[in-house]
């Protein structure tokens, strides 16, 4: 008796051991490990950035049955775009919502990306990021430690680019010694000195504020963002330039993506695309309806002027950009040849 009672508890325990390892084989069991990921945005939860990444979020949940979560940071929480570029390529972050002309210190296939005018419209800046004339810039980011979700690039911002300012804007003489805020890239700083404007660095977080302090009177930005941003209730005078097109991507750390299994791998690739079609409507909204409210809430006036001085001024900009060696030699003429 006490025989068959040792060997009954015996097994009960050999049971109780086993369960938790056949659990996890299980696909959609309460004792699977979760993923979790981390992803960064700089722009306010309501801009076009801040529900696509939440999009992506309620995507990747979906795809995964719950297995798989995205936390998602907006507003510059996880630091400055060039900060978070850093911190994903590193391993400290798994995520960022990446806007690749940000890379320009890292990859020359970047540089072109917002030389002014050089790109006819949206459909050719989409086509340069899926060429071949871009795939070394990939690759190079890939050795880094990154790699991009969406190689499709259908995250295209539908809010055209413009400038925000505190005194209307309408040819680049207007810019003459306007402190215009920048990014740390040098083809968008020699870019804006070209047209006129005294050029200021400042993390995107940080513009309101920079506003509010005079330490800048404008900035280039879609007018959906500078209304997200509250940028517009400081300034008052919105210019439409289009002087380059902007598609984003999402950017993984390569370590993390790795560490994936295949499915899982491919539920991301899966969200990435899905949640793009939310961010193009969400950024065409920008030119639509949060115009309006900017012209409504903050009394911004629109201006949308002959680009005619802007291109022909930009002409000896890109010729000054490649003389000077801030853009490979070449990969314009490349790209504007591009069919």
């Amino acid at each position: 008796m006490n025989r068959n009672r040792s060997s009954f508890l015996k097994g009960l325990r050999a049971l109780a051991l086993a369960l938790p390892g056949l659990a996890l084989g299980l696909p959609g069991t309460a004792l699977a490990q979760a993923v979790v990921l981390k992803i960064g945005t700089v722009d306010a939860p309501a801009s076009h950035s801040g529900q696509g990444a939440e999009a992506f979020a309620a995507e990747v949940a979906r795809l995964s049955n719950g297995q798989m979560k995205v936390e998602v940071f907006h507003a510059g929480k996880l630091g400055s775009i060039p900060e978070q570029v850093k911190n994903v390529l590193q391993g400290a972050q798994d995520l960022h919502l990446l806007y690749p002309e940000f890379l320009t210190n890292l990859i020359d296939e970047t540089k072109v990306i917002s030389v002014p005018y050089l790109f006819r419209d949206m459909n050719h800046a989409q086509a340069y990021l899926k060429s071949d004339l871009f795939k070394p810039g990939l690759d190079k980011l890939r050795g880094m430690g990154g790699v991009i979700l969406d190689p499709d690039w259908n995250w295209k911002i539908n809010d055209p680019r413009g400038v925000i300012a505190v005194r209307p804007i309408r040819t680049p003489a207007d810019l003459k010694g306007l402190k215009l805020r920048l990014w740390e890239s040098k083809v968008a700083i020699e870019t804006w000195r070209g047209l006129g404007a005294n050029t200021i660095v400042v993390a995107r977080p940080e513009m309101y504020l920079a506003f509010k302090q005079g330490i800048i009177e404008g900035g280039p930005e879609t007018i959906g963002i500078a209304y997200d941003q509250k940028n517009a209730e400081l300034a008052k005078f919105w210019t439409r330039t289009e002087e380059y097109y902007q598609i984003i991507n999402i950017m993984m750390n390569q370590r993390k993506y790795n560490s994936l299994t295949a499915a899982q791998r491919e539920i991301l690739h899966t969200a990435a695309r899905n949640a793009s079609r939310v961010f193009q409507e969400a950024s065409g909204k920008g030119f639509t309806e949060k115009r309006q409210k900017a012209e409504k809430d903050f009394g911004v006036t629109v201006l949308e002027p002959d680009l005619g001085p802007w291109r022909e001024q930009a002409r000896a900009i890109s010729a000054a950009l490649e003389k000077e060696g801030v853009i490979p030699s070449g990969l314009a003429e490349k790209v504007r040849a591009m069919r």
